[in-house]
């Protein structure tokens, strides 16, 4: 009798949770595979490709009295890629990962549709090691930027659950970065420090920094959790020093979310 109960209530908060809800609070996790490319003339002028792995967290909310039209998010997202350049002469490990807190307003112009558009703070930051320079066979990036993000989501319903298609795109607008000199060593700089800020310290904007940052998902939206599967892609370039440096990946993700509040429209 129980059992009957427990299920008799599963399908009736299904089909009041796929009738009347747009989104929710959540965390999300997923692992993503897929391949890499960087080039980074401080190491080397070559492009090395590769496998990466990588997991990406993000906890997503709205404020208050904004009549569910303001969300925010905080994100962290992690990479590793083993790369090798086209000779199969040399690697360079990469670990790196973006962390950061965004805002958006949200839309909803016909049923079942919703639009983001707003902006972020992003930290990113990664470390190279090339496996076969003597002198210089470390690399390290350290970024921040204030990024725009626009966005949009479908959502199909059904009886008990729902299905949403997603897709969301950031791009860099302002920010700054470290760069080294061509040839100059980590040791150097920090010697000359502060003095060294001023060769390695660099303003940036779209005149020296460009990118686009995309993720597009399959959700299928149960009361407690969602499930989905999707794509990343990943192009980022700068340039400073006389040196350019660009990051590109495409992978494939799945991934849970765990519903922790229910937004009705």
């Amino acid at each position: 009798m129980k059992l009957k109960l427990l299920i008799i209530c599963l399908i009736v908060s299904a089909n009041i949770f796929a009738a009347e809800t747009i989104c929710r609070s959540n965390n999300r996790f997923a692992v993503n595979v897929g391949e890499m490319s960087i080039t980074d003339h401080y190491l080397s002028n070559q492009e090395y490709k590769g496998l990466s792995l990588g997991l990406d967290i993000n906890h997503t909310n709205y404020y208050n009295n904004t009549d569910n039209r303001i969300s925010w998010q905080i994100y962290d997202h992690w990479r590793y890629g083993r790369l090798i350049n086209p000779s199969y002469t040399a690697m360079i490990q990469y670990i790196g990962g973006n962390a950061g807190f965004a805002s958006h307003y949200n839309w909803h112009p016909a049923k079942g549709l919703r639009l983001m558009a707003g902006g972020a703070i992003d930290i990113y930051g990664a470390t190279k090691n090339q496996s076969r320079n003597v002198n210089n066979p470390f690399s390290a990036d350290i970024q921040i930027n204030l990024m725009a993000s626009i966005g949009a989501q479908y959502k199909l319903t059904w009886k008990r659950w729902a299905l949403s298609f997603e897709y969301m795109a950031t791009t860099p607008l302002i920010g700054g970065m470290f760069v080294p000199e061509m040839g100059q060593s980590y040791y150097e700089i920090y010697l000359n420090l502060p003095s060294a800020l001023n060769e390695v310290a660099h303003f940036t904007s779209f005149h020296n920094r460009q990118g686009i940052k995309g993720n597009l998902s399959v959700n299928f939206i149960l009361p407690t959790v969602t499930l989905f599967m999707g794509m990343n892609h990943n192009h980022q370039w700068w340039q400073a020093n006389n040196m350019s440096f660009y990051i590109k990946e495409l992978s494939v993700q799945i991934g849970i979310a765990l519903n922790l509040g229910i937004i009705k429209e």
